[in-house]
């Protein structure tokens, strides 16, 4: 799955970069990166587009572009914070290194790994009709970031698991064979649960009047 948030949109909607994010992030693996890249087309964009389409349902990418660097260093500061990302790294994701971008990999919303990527837009054929002289090239780089991905989905461990949902006063926690594992009544009971009910006995004062003669 492919999400591409370009700054124009943003701008548009009087949404800030990390309210989009927000609305589209889950809790599933992934794979962020906030670029000043320019694009025409959003399924020519490398590596991101076959990235999303090679891992399907398996991995979320979300890619915002052109953000020129002042505004991407603003509003990317803003999201990568409020992501729990180090400062070290925030500043890895929102600075280039010649042709190279960083990405930042996600899982259940808290990052996880930073990546190496890079952006490219190219079709199949040139504007003559001629095949890309650098397709070999890109598809190599492709599945270098792919072989990362790869290693690192199949090294995260799995997900903890949600916490328990707290009970409601009186309410019963039963289980399967249907009895409350608090009062040891079955389903079919009409009483609340004594295990989960609100004390509601008068409460003393934590002070107390001390007479001295």
């Amino acid at each position: 799955m492919l999400t591409v948030i370009s700054w124009y949109a943003a701008r548009r909607s009087r949404r800030q970069l990390h309210e989009w994010v927000a609305r589209a992030l889950t809790d599933k693996p992934t794979l962020l990166a906030v670029v000043s890249d320019k694009y025409t087309q959003e399924a020519h964009v490398r590596p991101f587009a076959p990235v999303a389409e090679r891992f399907g349902d398996r991995l979320h990418v979300i890619l915002a572009a052109e953000w020129e660097q002042e505004d991407r260093e603003r509003d990317g500061e803003v999201l990568f914070r409020q992501l729990g990302l180090a400062p070290a790294a925030r500043h890895r994701v929102l600075h280039d290194e010649g042709k190279g971008r960083t990405g930042v990999v996600l899982r259940q919303k808290q990052p996880v790994a930073l990546i190496e990527l890079f952006f490219e837009e190219r079709g199949f054929t040139t504007l003559d009709g001629r095949p890309d002289p650098r397709g070999d090239e890109i598809r190599a780089r492709e599945d270098h970031v792919v072989r990362q991905l790869e290693d690192l989905l199949v090294r995260l461990p799995p997900p903890p698991p949600p916490p328990p949902r707290v009970l409601k006063p009186g309410e019963h926690d039963f289980t399967p064979q249907g009895i409350c594992t608090y009062c040891g009544q079955g389903r079919s009971t009409l009483l609340a649960c004594t295990g989960t009910r609100r004390d509601e006995s008068p409460k003393r004062d934590r002070f107390e009047l001390i007479e001295i003669e």
